[in-house]
């Protein structure tokens, strides 16, 4: 059994503008979760997502060397629910579990 950890990231918000780029102790807020869960030791770099419509968060993910999935705009609207963009992502990426790590959760721990 394939498993992987999907990190949702879209661009916009209307609350908060750029909020998953919004720093936090001097990097970005969805670099937190990028790192816990890479420290966790649970996933490989190859097996590790940032999923996002913006080119923005691909060059995130390439700093870190992990995947990058560019969701279809469609999918990252605010009418977007999270079954349609984990739909997607499942129907297009090789995979049998998908865990999910959300970027607003940035103190969760790798221990």
């Amino acid at each position: 059994m394939k498993s992987v950890a999907m990190i949702p990231a879209r661009l916009g918000s209307k609350r908060v503008h750029n909020k998953n780029l919004r720093l936090i102790g001097g990097k970005p807020l969805v670099s937190h979760i990028i790192e816990s869960v890479i420290e966790s030791g649970v996933f490989s770099l190859e097996d590790i997502y940032l999923n996002s419509e913006s080119d923005v968060m691909k060059s995130i993910a390439d700093d870190y060397g992990i995947q990058f999935y560019k969701r279809p705009e469609k999918f990252s609207s605010d009418q977007a629910t999270n079954d349609d963009f984990v739909l997607d992502f499942i129907n297009n990426i090789n995979c049998d579990i998908v865990f999910q790590f959300l970027p607003t959760s940035p103190f969760v721990a790798s221990s």
